[in-house]
């Protein structure tokens, strides 16, 4: 029997079994340590970062609260307008993150969308370089103060001045959102290029201005979103029919009881990409005690005790836990639920980023275990893990690597390639990922170019990673720099495989020396022969 918080008559949260009960075993403790209430309230004693930064005196964005985003709406307005005037009309977004794919998000659901480039891969740029009347009605957003970022902002620069512009003109095509204090804004006033203030940066930031400046540049209607947003909040804080509240309890329960991987799937059509801005959220901010899983493109799975399901406006007889509800609702409570499941894992959400790892031109693993295929279009296998060396080709790695993914493990798939789904490799990553599901019967998280994810601390299970790298066979150089972008993605591959195998991960490395043949030739070795897939468990 499933219980239902609803609220404006719009947003339902629905849940049964197991999840049911283990949400209910953790409200009473939600509702006696005031949790609601410290929420709306944003008090730092919630969490170590918040109170840090609470002394320190900079402001923090929280979940689902509109106010940075409202206070920003009308310099939004104004540089919207201002980017129509000089036939500006596509946005390119340079950030990453869970603010990052609620731009993507909130732009796509007003069906403006926008390009966001939250890597170091060579390709996206260079298609907009060749497509000179696409370039030339481009503004860029710069949301990201990593290195990448401003590497990507320093190639951008030169494509606008070899395209004709004056410094001038160029600056006038880039937009900044940054905490005042931050690298990020030295930069932008220096470069001269418009700078929007906004509170120091955390996962909380779907209605901040890190995504709403790129949403309402790219055209999408942020001043109605964020009323709507705003109704909902009242609902957060009271006891019955609390969505945020039930959803953060399922969540953190079943995290709690053991069951640690969410699936989420059942994608409304009116909302695409909300799983991954979901998941991303997740990722986070529950600091490894919860794993979420986008099962996209028909990933299979295998029913197991570890798993359970929540779908986008799914079936709630059926489905482990249902989320409906209209986009303003959902970013608010998707939030909120992730605050409440951080604290229930006793996790710091707030806390800023950890550095990146050292790029280096070694990933510490010394010669290729093997070279799969023709010299020149071969794969290259790269592994340090002892149950792995025997292996002889791709078939017997996959084998290997299949059995080496454990009950309550997972494996992370980690591309450093181009993931666009027609020009790039989008479309092979993700037939990867399903393919190893089957043959492994776990679930395969598939990701871009980013850093792989925390291990969890101390906390049982985890995750082995495969990162995929390739040549490159058209480059982009940075300026002022005796280096290329493709040469940069490679050194950060190779010092994330470092980091990762210094935490203790297991970390399997392919190396493409031609990325369509290497593709081609992987995907057959995970179909392998006479394999049959485990029951699929799909929304």
């Amino acid at each position: 029997m499933s219980f239902t918080a609803v609220v404006s008559g719009e947003t339902a949260i629905t849940a049964r079994g197991p999840l049911k009960e283990a949400a209910e075993r953790v409200l009473g403790r939600l509702w006696i340590d005031q949790v609601p209430v410290r929420l709306a309230s944003e008090d730092p004693s919630l969490w170590p970062s918040a109170a840090t930064a609470g002394v320190e005196g900079r402001p923090l964005c929280w979940p689902g609260q509109p106010g940075p985003g409202r206070a920003v709406l009308d310099r939004a307005e104004e540089l919207r307008a201002q980017a129509r005037g000089d036939g500006l009309t596509e946005v390119v977004l340079l950030g990453g993150g869970a603010p990052a794919r609620a731009a993507e998000l909130i732009a796509a659901a007003g069906g403006t969308p926008l390009t966001v480039l939250d890597g170091l891969e060579p390709g996206p740029l260079l298609r907009l370089r060749d497509d000179g009347e696409r370039l030339a009605r481009t503004v860029i957003v710069v949301t990201g103060g990593d290195p990448a970022a401003e590497t990507l902002r320093l190639v951008l620069t030169e494509m606008l001045a070899d395209a004709g512009l004056s410094p001038a003109e160029a600056a006038r095509r880039f937009v900044a959102v940054a905490e005042p204090r931050a690298a990020a804004a030295k930069h932008a006033a220096e470069a001269g290029h418009a700078l929007v203030e906004a509170p120091a940066a955390t996962a909380f930031g779907a209605l901040s201005p890190y995504a709403l400046v790129p949403a309402a540049l790219a055209g999408a209607d942020v001043r109605t979103l964020l009323s709507e947003a705003a109704a909902v909040l009242p609902a957060l804080t009271r006891p019955e029919n609390n969505p945020g509240l039930v959803l953060g309890a399922l969540l953190g329960g079943a995290a709690r009881a053991g069951r640690r991987t969410a699936v989420l799937g059942g994608y409304p059509a009116e909302l695409p990409g909300i799983a991954r801005w979901a998941a991303a959220l997740l990722e986070e901010t529950a600091g490894g005690g919860l794993v979420p899983v986008v099962q996209d493109g028909g990933l299979p799975l295998a029913p197991a005790d570890d798993l359970f399901l929540v779908t986008f406006g799914g079936r709630p007889h059926q489905d482990d836990a249902t989320v409906t509800g209209p986009l303003a609702a959902q970013l608010v409570v998707w939030e909120y639920a992730a605050a409440v499941a951080a604290y229930l894992l006793e996790a710091d959400p707030l806390a800023p980023a950890g550095p990146s790892a050292p790029m280096t031109l070694d990933d510490g693993t010394g010669e290729p275990l093997f070279a799969d295929g023709d010299h020149g279009r071969a794969v290259e296998a790269h592994t340090t893990v002892p149950a792995l060396l025997g292996a002889s080709g791709l078939t017997a790695l996959l084998d290997a690597l299949a059995a080496a993914i454990g009950p309550g493990e997972h494996l992370d798939l980690v591309a450093y390639l181009d993931p666009d789904e027609t020009r790039g490799q989008g479309a092979q990553v993700r037939r990867l990922a399903a393919l190893l599901a089957a043959r492994s019967g776990r679930p395969v998280r598939a990701g871009w170019g980013a850093r792989p994810r925390p291990a969890g601390g101390d906390r049982p299970g985890g995750g082995v990673y495969l990162l995929v790298t390739g040549n490159v066979v058209r480059d982009v150089p940075v300026p002022g720099r005796h280096h290329r972008l493709g040469m940069l993605q490679l050194a950060r591959a190779l010092g994330d495989a470092r980091d990762a195998r210094a935490a203790g991960r297991p970390v399997v490395r392919l190396h493409l020396q031609h990325r369509w043949a290497g593709l081609a030739r992987l995907l057959d070795a995970a179909r392998g022969a006479d394999e049959r897939p485990p029951e699929s468990w799909v929304p």
